[in-house]
């Protein structure tokens, strides 16, 4: 601790180029990052941080004087299952490694005095305090902060970009994307199978709103975007045209799905498991053809047709007759949206007294039609998704 330089390190730090991560859906963010968790340019944490939530509901940092280990103690507080992941039962990170025996396993003595050595001297703000946790869980790890580039911060949500942009306003962003027919069943079936509070048309709704609005939702900042597919993440030359876009040298170890070096099998809501070392098209195979009704798969091919052949997604051509058809198949419950009004749901429901759920998934279904609607009038009146993605040619 003594013979480093921590004022050259924290300069370093402020000079890393920002990247975000925002997922539209079960997309990979978290396999994306996974695959960057080795590579010597990339500083980046343990899945996804919501930093800038903790950040404004903090107590510490509301005081007049912050007391930098008492921030510290809070912080990982609520977030000790990224330094012990022996909590992360989720992720499935308490079952790292070949065997399923690690887990990472942070000093917390040593991070909370590196973070500590970082900002002597500094005023702790949100930017650097975030900073100096970003750099101390890398030294923790016995990385080497020096051989850094670039700094890539997992927000998930991108609802959570103005706050982060505040403090980073020259960011780049990665859209994680899917093919919105695997997506949508992936994130209705294995999210009700984890928490049988998804089991509603609130969340169907808010599943489909955020499937369908896909990298749309950060085209009204200004800073540079991209798309990735996760179909994708298997292919060595997608991964080296990404860090073409990162500015940074692809290395072999991003062929590997890993947290803190050890190796990562996917997270506890996916039904297949990574038995390999990296990617594998086995664990996207959703079979959202058998279980979609002909009729979901006609509607989601017509309202979305654009938007598959922007991302070179299984599509069949639409003619002027569809949109007759479409404009009353509309009407008609989704087969996932059949279970909120079948006779065993209602009963249980009333048994239950979960009136107010049932009132709720007449209003949502309802606002998806509505939805629906709008996406058929855009797409009267011209509109087409068009989005750049990475490719094996940029």
């Amino acid at each position: 601790m003594h013979n480093t330089n921590y004022i050259e390190l924290m300069n370093h730090l402020e000079n890393l180029r920002p990247f975000a991560i925002i997922t539209t859906g079960r997309t990979g963010s978290d396999f994306l990052q996974s695959l960057m968790d080795s590579n010597t340019e990339i500083l980046t944490f343990n899945g996804p941080l919501y930093f800038h939530d903790f950040w404004h509901d903090s107590k510490c940092n509301k005081q007049k004087s912050i007391d930098i280990f008492d921030l510290l103690d809070e912080f990982i507080g609520i977030y000790i299952h990224k330094f012990k992941s022996k909590y992360d039962y989720q992720e499935q990170k308490d079952q790292l490694g070949e065997d399923g025996t690690q887990s990472i396993n942070i000093d917390l003595n040593l991070f909370r005095e590196t973070v500590n050595a970082l900002l002597k001297d500094r005023k702790t703000s949100s930017r650097s305090f975030m900073l100096a946790v970003y750099g101390s869980y890398a030294i923790c790890l016995g990385q080497n902060l020096e051989k850094k580039s670039i700094i890539v911060h997992h927000i998930h949500h991108a609802e959570r970009l103005p706050k982060y942009l505040l403090d980073f306003p020259s960011s780049k962003i990665i859209c994680m994307t899917r093919d919105p027919r695997a997506n949508f069943v992936s994130g209705i079936l294995h999210h009700r199978k984890y928490n049988i509070k998804t089991d509603s048309s609130h969340h169907l709704y808010n599943y489909l709103h955020r499937i369908i609005v896909d990298s749309y939702s950060v085209k009204h900042y200004e800073n540079e975007s991209i798309s990735l597919r996760i179909e994708d993440l298997g292919s060595e030359c997608i991964l080296e045209s990404l860090c073409k876009w990162l500015e940074i040298k692809y290395e072999n170890s991003m062929q590997y799905s890993t947290w803190a070096g050890m190796k990562w099998k996917g997270d506890r809501i996916s039904a297949k498991k990574n038995q390999g070392n990296g990617f594998s098209h086995k664990m996207l195979e959703n079979s959202w053809e058998k279980k979609l009704s002909f009729l979901d798969q006609y509607l989601f091919n017509f309202l979305l047709n654009d938007r598959l052949i922007n991302y070179k997604y299984k599509n069949k051509k639409i003619y002027l007759y569809d949109y007759f058809i479409v404009f009353f198949i509309i009407l008609l419950p989704l087969k996932f949206e059949l279970r909120f009004f079948s006779y065993r749901y209602l009963v249980n429901a009333v048994k239950n007294n979960q009136y107010k759920i049932l009132l709720l998934n007449i209003i949502y279904y309802i606002k998806r039609i509505v939805y629906f609607y709008r996406i058929l009038m855009n797409k009267v009146i011209g509109f087409k998704f068009s989005r750049e993605y990475i490719s094996c040619d940029k």
